[in-house]
Formats: C-alpha cells, structure tokens, sequence
C-alpha cells in the first residue's frame, strides 16, 4: 500500500556568510582579539553560576581578572589618549616659543639630501598604511550600513522559514493519521469481496487436489474414447479386408476357370503352358480377437455420466466464492462497524498529541519576534544613518591627515632644489612643509578621540566576539545555554532538551520525535495498539461457518465399471493369425508375371491371341487392384493394431491410477475442506490485519523518523550567528580595528612628518658653508640661536 508522502516545504535562502575582504580582514581582528582574550570561555567562575543558578556569587575581581586582556589594552589605550594629548599641547607650547623645532633654522650638512629621503621613503610608507586603514574604515563602515538591512532581510527569512517549519508539522501529522483511510478503504473492500477473496483462497486450495483428479478422469475419459475407438477401427478395417479378400477370391476364380479352358482349347499350340493351380490366394484373413466384451464395458463406463460428474465437480469449485459470499453476509456487516471502530481509535492518538497543537504557541512566539523587529526596523534604520554619519565623520578626519601627507610629499619635492640656500626655497616646497605640519597638526587633535571611539568600541565588540561569537561559532555557547530551561523560554514543554543536543540533531536532519525524545512523554506503542479492535474483527471471522457443498468425483456403480474395463483382458489380445498371414504374399504368384507368359503364349497361338491377352489384361487389372486396396488396407489395419495393443497394454495402469487418485482425492475433499476453510480464513484475517499492521509500522516510522527533520532550526540557528557576529559584531570591530590601526600609525607619522617639513619649509635664518668639506656651523658661544634655558635662582 502507498500512503503518501509527508509535505516538502520550500524554504527560503538562509543568511548568507560573508566572504571576500570582509572575511580576510575580519580574520586579522579575530586574531588579534585571540591574542588580547587568552581565557577560555565559558570562565569558571561563570559556568558555576550557570549550574547553581547564582549569580549573585560572581565577585567583580573573578570578572576583572577574566577580562585582563582587555583591562591591559584598554589602559594603553587611555595611556594613548592622555599622553598623545599632552604631547601634542607641550609640542604646540613649545612650537610657540620657537623650541621643539620651532626656529626657522636648519643646518646644513653632507648627508642632508640621504636623511631627507629617508624620511620621505618612510613617510610615504607610513602615509600609505594610514591611508589603507582609512580604506578598510570606510568599507567597514559602509559594510555596518548594509548589515542593517541584511540583518533585517535575513532575519525575516529565517523567522519566515521557521514558521513555514512549523507549520508543517501539524500538516504532515494530520497526512500520517488521514492515511489510516487507506488500510480501513482496504480491509472494507476485501471484506464487501469476502466472496471472491476468502471463497477465491478456498477453491484455489480445494482445486490444487480436486484439479488434478478432475484432469485425470479427463485424461482416463479421452483414452478410452480412444481406445473404444481403435477397436472400432479395427474391425471395420478388418470387415473390409475379408470383403476385399471375397472379391478377390471371386475375380481371381472366375479368371482362372476362363484361362484353364482357353488353354484347353489351344491344346499342344500352347506349350509350354503355366499353371493355372497358382491363381490363388495366399494370405487367408479369416478372423482376429473379439472386442465385444471389452467395447462394452468402456461403453458402459462413457455413458454412466461421467461427464456430468466432471461438470458438477468444477462447478461446485466455481460456486465457492459465491457460497461464501452468502453464509457470511451478517459477519461482513459486523467487521465493516469493527473498521469504523479501528479507524476512531487512529484518530483519537492524533487528539492525544497535544504537543502538535501547542505549536501554535511558538508560532506566537515567532509572529511577536517579527513584530517587534519590524517595530524597531525604522528606529535602527535613523540611528545607523547617524552612526553612518559619525563613522564618516570620523574616517575622513583621517583622510584628511592622509591628504595634508600626500600633499605634503607630492609639493614639497616638485619645489625643493637641493643647492638652493633653505630661505629661499620656493612656495611650492615651502607649501609641502606645511602641509606636513597641517597634517601633524590635525594628528594631534584627532588622535584623542579616534582613539577613545576605538576604546569603546575595542571593549563592546571584542568582548562580543570573544564572550559570545567565537563560543557560539563553536557551539561552546550552546553548552552554556543547556543551563537554561528551553521549555520556560518558549512556553511548551520540551522535557528538559538540551540546546547542544537539539543542535547537533538538527544538524544531522533527525526528526523532531527522536530530537525532543518524545517517547519519554508519549508511549507510542500504547497509542497505536488497535490489537483489541483486530481481535474483534478476528473473532467475528473465525466464528462464522463456511460449508463447502460435498463433490464427488465418480460415484461406485462408475468405480467398479472402470474396475471392469481394467481387468476385461483389454490387454491381452491376440492378433498373431493376423499378425502371421500379413507377412505372406497375398497370391501364391504374381499375377502381372503369369499375365506376361499369357502374352508370350499368344504371340505362339494365333487362334487364341486374343483370348490369352484377354485374361492377361484381366490378370493386371487384378494386380493392381490388390496393389491399390488389399495392401493398403493391410498397412493400415496392422498400424491400427500395433495401437490397440499398445493402448491396450497400459489402459489397466492408467486405470487404476486414476482409481488410486479418485480415492485420494475424494478422501481429501471428505476430510480436509473444513481445515482447508479454516486456515484460508487464518490467511485472509492475516492479510486483513496485516493491512493495519503495515499502517501501524509505517505510522511510527514516520512519527519517529520522518516528521519534522529539524535541519531548518539548525539554519535558523546558524543564520542568527551569521546575521549577529558576521554582520554586526565582525564589521564593528573591523570598523574600531581600522580607527586604532590608523591611530597608531599616527605617532610615526607625527614624528616624520615634523622631521621632513624642515626639509621642505623656507627658513628665515641660512646656515652656509664654502665647501663641502668646510661648511659654517654656529659655534657654542653665538647666542644669537641658544635655545633659552630655565634657570635657577640661588
């Protein structure tokens, strides 16, 4: 039986990973946040909470020493922001008072145009790493944007895909329970066809004996016809042969009688003359056994009616599905009520699964998820805008320190003439040094915040990762999330699942029976035994009574007829007269070579010619008539004996084989058709029942194995942690990762590009010398560029 298939619902794409620069360069940020958290999660001190469910017992300095890592970075951090403050204001004091290279002053020396390049390379170098951060801030930055609706978009695919989930739940279980029509619509229709199924099995049973017996007093029939046939057959053609051997006897003596006078009259003109004695018969047919006793008895057998016999037999056999049909019309009617009953019981377990219809309630829990997500979708949507602004705002505050450098270095070169005195050098390059100083300037008052953003951002979403995304990317989080009661969560109870456990069977696509381990709610097997209900419908069968009418094969007066036709010496008899005189010459000469002396004697016997060639032509006309009739009447009544004889031979065998298999088989129908009935009607309640017992087998397969494969709440899952850490959580910290990487890279920056604008600045006081092996320097007692000193007084 087909009982269908359970619903394949088409579910919607997942959350799609990220992949491309996103993904190498969130790689990078894992790695560093992996170096900055070198605690295992979840700590100690946490998942002892979890299994007391005391929270209260977690002391802030088992939390700070967890969170060390962060603690370290995080004070460097502010350590940055102080002391880049600091710097920045005492570089700007100092700057005023002409200190700190403040003094338009730049002394000459032979190896000037190797530092400048140097620091040029570096700068650039420098410059060029900034500015690859300041890229990877904005794409991260943008990427942040399209998280949110990405997130959104996938968000609803997944909810959706979880509703779809569920909802067809209660669809496949409704289809596994309705196919219990299909058994019931089964087992009805061979109960209305009891007759032709149940009577079908009985005369199938009965026939398999009553056939074969049937077949053989057939067989036994068509060879007495045969037989009884033969020797009719027989002496006809042996009537025919003595009437053939008369007439022959008489043209052949009116012959002779006429050649022996013709003879005479020809007296001495006819010598040498033949001998008339030889006209005359050799093989005599005078008689062959009789047939009478033996034809009569087959006759008598033949026209006992034992064609009737067979008849009434094979129609016996062929009114037992219809017979049954008849004595079984009241239990047909109770089975059918039985099968109503059966049908009732499968329905009332699809009404004892309650879990199925409180499905609704998670549902409800769906439906509320994407409510208060499209609720809240306006209000991210405003505040990514302006988090968008601020990411912009701040990366391009970068970008302009990247500009003012490559400003800086694209100027400054196109100007300076490395022979020319520093206080003329041209616009060009002195526009180059300050560009330096534009982009150092702006260095100092941006790298504060940028990294305070960093610090925040560094703290929230490394620990993100590192608390909850690497965990839940490697199912640790699921392990911590055990300590919770799913159940109280989604209001239903789920009999203490386990959230590793609901995972890994989700992944493996296993049915929800076995993944919530509903047999420990459910005792399935109590549910689907309908053995009471079968035990009635077994009870109604097997107390009916089903009698199959008597058959009789052959009835005694016909046994002892065939009795008589076995032992009528059929196969003794004795045809060796016949046998012996069918081996002579039918003449003692051959009358064609007697007609040839005839001939010869006329040619001698002018007188009598015409006499001799007269009986000559008579003689041949004889011959050939012999030739033509005789001989082939001789053939075939020979042929005609050798089967009688060899019919005849085995007729009293097969005869009383067929009597043996009468006896057998009417012993057979006299006392085997009752447990004949009996175990037919076994075999049709097995197949009855075997109906619901294929049901009831392929019904818990279904329950147990193919209802509600799970892998799509193991997507749900995953897409959560692809839309939570991939689009959100990784963007975020590329985004801070980006902000400090720029940051840091700020402080060689400063450093070089302060160093690299004298080179470039037109200074207001020269330094010249008169070779390059003699040059002017200031000596230590000029005080017109001392750097002023603090001094003490005492």
């Amino acid at each position: 039986m087909e009982y269908g298939n359970l619903t394949n619902p088409t579910y919607g794409p997942g959350a799609p990973a990220e992949d491309g620069p996103m993904k190498v360069f969130s790689s990078m940020v894992h790695s560093y946040l992996d170096l900055v958290q070198r605690n295992a999660f979840p700590p100690d001190f946490l998942e002892q909470a979890l299994k007391t469910q005391k929270f209260n017992s977690i002391s802030p300095n088992q939390v700070l020493t967890y969170e060390v890592g962060y603690l370290v970075a995080l004070a460097i951090g502010l350590l940055f922001i102080i002391v880049m403050t600091l710097v920045g204001l005492f570089f700007c004091c100092c700057r005023c008072c002409g200190n700190c290279g403040g003094k338009m002053y730049q002394k000459q020396t032979k190896n000037i145009n190797c530092k400048r390049r140097f620091l040029y390379f570096f700068l650039f170098i420098i410059t060029l790493i900034i500015l690859a951060g300041d890229i990877c801030a904005f794409y991260s930055n943008s990427k942040m944007n399209d998280a949110v609706d990405r997130g959104f978009t996938s968000l609803n695919n997944t909810v959706d895909n979880l509703k779809t989930y569920v909802n067809s739940v209660p669809q496949d279980v409704n289809i596994i329970f309705n196919a219990s029509r299909i058994p019931v619509a089964w087992a009805n229709s061979s109960i209305i066809g009891i007759g032709p199924v149940l009577g079908g099995m009985i005369k199938r049973s009965i026939e398999m004996e009553a056939n074969k017996t049937l077949d053989t007093i057939q067989t036994t029939i068509n060879d007495l016809n045969s037989t009884a046939k033969a020797m009719r057959s027989v002496n006809d053609s042996f009537n025919a042969l003595q009437d053939a051997q008369r007439q022959l006897v008489q043209n052949l003596t009116g012959i002779r009688d006429r050649i022996n006078q013709t003879l005479t009259s020809c007296g001495a003109a006819c010598t040498p003359a033949p001998s008339v004695s030889d006209l005359d018969i050799d093989a005599n047919f005078q008689s062959i056994p009789d047939f009478t006793d033996q034809l009569k008895a087959i006759d008598d057998f033949l026209n006992s009616g034992v064609e009737d016999n067979i008849r009434s037999a094979r129609q016996t056999l062929d009114d037992i599905p219809q017979s049954v049909a008849n004595q079984t019309k009241g239990s047909v009617q109770k089975v059918q009520d039985q099968l109503v009953n059966i049908q009732k019981k499968i329905q009332d377990v699809r009404s004892n699964l309650s879990i199925v219809d409180k499905l609704n309630t998670v549902n409800d829990f769906f439906d509320k998820v994407t409510s208060n997500a499209n609720t809240y979708k306006s209000d991210a949507v405003k505040y990514e805008y302006y988090r968008w602004i601020v990411g912009i705002c701040l990366s391009s505050i970068i970008l302009l320190v990247v500009v003012c450098n490559l400003l800086g270095l694209l100027f400054g070169p196109c100007g300076h003439e490395a022979k020319l005195d520093p206080t003329e050098r041209s616009c060009a390059s002195n526009s180059g040094g300050d560009f330096f100083m534009a982009g150092t300037g702006f260095s100092f008052l941006s790298a504060w915040l940028l990294m305070l953003v960093t610090a925040v951002l560094f703290v929230v979403g490394g620990n993100v990762y590192t608390s909850v995304c690497k965990p839940w990317s490697s199912q640790q989080l699921y392990k911590v999330a055990d300590n919770f009661n799913l159940s109280n969560l989604l209001n239903i109870d789920l009999n203490n699942l386990k959230l590793t456990t609901l995972y890994r069977d989700c992944q493996n696509n296993d049915g929800l029976w076995s993944t919530l381990n509903l047999n420990s709610m459910y005792n399935l097997d109590s549910y689907l035994d309908i053995s009471q209900y079968t035990g009635d419908v077994n009870s109604t069968l097997q107390n009916t009574n089903i009698n199959i009418a008597n058959i009789t094969f052959l009835s005694a007066s016909q046994k002892n007829k065939v009795t008589s036709v076995a032992t009528s010496g059929i196969d003794n008899f004795n045809f060796s007269d016949f046998n012996q005189q069918s081996t002579k010459n039918i003449t003692k000469t051959d009358l064609n070579s007697f007609a040839a002396e005839l001939e010869t004697l006329a040619g001698k016997s002018p007188a009598f010619k015409t006499d001799l060639k007269n009986e000559a032509n008579a003689l041949r006309t004889l011959q050939n008539s012999i030739n033509s009739i005789m001989v082939p009447q001789i053939k075939s009544l020979s042929t005609s004996i050798v089967s009688l004889q060899t019919k005849g031979k085995q007729l009293p065998t097969s005869l009383n084989a067929t009597l043996k298999s009468i006896e057998d088989a009417q012993t057979f129908v006299d006392t085997q058709v009752v447990g004949i009935v009996k175990n037919e009607i076994r075999k049709y309640l097995d197949t009855i029942i075997g109906y619901f017992g294929s049901y009831i087998d392929w019904t818990r397969k279904m329950l147990t194995q193919d209802l509600a494969r799970c892998r799509p709440l193991a997507a749900a899952l995953d897409s959560a942690e692809v839309i939570a850490c991939q689009y959100v959580v990784d963007t975020l910290n590329a985004f801070w990762f980006s902000l400090g990487w720029c940051t840091i890279f700020f402080i060689p920056s400063i450093i070089l590009s302060v160093k690299l604008a004298k080179y470039y600045r037109r200074m207001k006081y020269s330094d010249t010398f008169d070779s390059p092996s003699d040059h002017m320097e200031m000596t230590s007692t000029s005080q017109q560029f001392l750097i002023p000193r603090v001094t003490v007084k005492s």
